[in-house]
C-alpha cells in the first residue's frame, strides 16, 4: 500500500504529519511502514539520521527519494504486501514525473489549513489530481487550526472539499509538533493526532489491507 501526503501548498504540515502517521501505524497499529522523503527540505529524513547520530533506533527506515525512483518504489511496495509505504512529496506540480505517483498511489492524504491561499491552492491541487486520475482517493486533513480563532468559512470550505474527497476532523496548532521524531510519539500527542488518523485506518487503511488478503 502506497499512501502519499501532498499539497502543492507548503507549510501546511505535510511531513509533520508524515511522521505523526508513520509513528502511529508502527506503534498503535503494529504496522511494517517505509518512508520515501522526496520533499526538497529531507525534514523526514534528517529526522531520521539525528535519531540514529543520538543512538535512538527509529521504528522505521527513512529513505531519501526523487520521484523517478517512484516506479522501483511501486514495485517494492507491490512485492511486500504487508508493508506501508509513505511518500512525503514536495509542494510542486509541475513536474511530469508527478502524474504515475498520483495515478499509482492507494490514498493520497492533504493537509490544508483554514487560511485563503491555503483553501485556494488546495482545491486547484485537487482539481489536477482529479483530472488525471478520477478514482483517486483524497483525504483533506485540517491541520494546524488555532483554538482561539473562529472559522467562519470552515462549512463551506469542507463542502468544497467534499467534491473531491473525503475532510477529517481538524487538528489543532501545538508547539510540541516541533519536537518529534522518527522514535517515540508522546502520550499528549497522540490524544491529540488519534480521533484523525484511526478515523483514516479504520475507513480506509484497514478495508483496502482485508480486500488485499481476500483477493490473495
Amino acid at each position: 500500500m502506497i499512501i502519499l501526503f501532498a499539497n502543492q501548498k507548503g507549510g501546511v504540515g505535510k511531513s509533520t504529519l508524515s511522521v505523526l502517521f508513520s509513528n502511529y501505524l508502527t506503534l498503535a497499529k503494529n504496522k511494517a511502514v517505509k518512508v520515501y522523503d522526496m520533499d526538497f527540505q529531507r525534514s523526514l529524513y534528517n529526522k531520521a539520521q539525528a535519531a540514529e547520530v543520538i543512538e535512538n533506533t527509529p521504528l522505521y527506515p527513512v529513505e531519501a527519494a526523487e520521484l523517478s525512483q517512484f516506479n522501483a518504489i511501486q514495485k517494492k511496495a507491490n512485492k511486500n504486501e504487508n508493508q506501508v509505504s509513505i511518500i512525503d512529496l514536495a509542494g510542486k506540480m509541475d513536474d511530469d514525473e508527478l502524474v504515475p505517483v498520483f495515478q499509482k498511489s492507494d490514498l493520497i492524504l492533504c493537509p490544508f489549513s483554514y487560511d485563503e491561499y491555503s483553501v485556494s491552492s488546495t482545491i486547484e491541487f485537487s482539481f489536477v489530481i482529479k483530472k488525471i486520475n478520477p478514482n483517486a482517493k483524497i483525504i483533506f486533513i485540517p491541520n494546524r487550526l488555532r483554538s482561539s480563532v473562529k472559522y467562519e468559512t470552515m462549512k463551506s470550505v469542507q463542502d468544497a472539499l467534499k467534491n473531491f474527497g473525503a475532510v477529517t476532523s481538524s487538528i489543532t496548532e501545538r508547539i510540541d509538533f516541533q519536537r518529534i521524531t522518527t522514535y517515540d510519539i508522546p502520550s499528549n500527542i497522540i490524544e491529540v493526532i488519534e480521533p484523525v488518523f484511526e478515523s483514516i485506518y479504520n475507513e480506509y487503511i484497514d478495508p483496502a489491507w482485508h480486500k488485499m488478503i481476500t483477493c490473495v
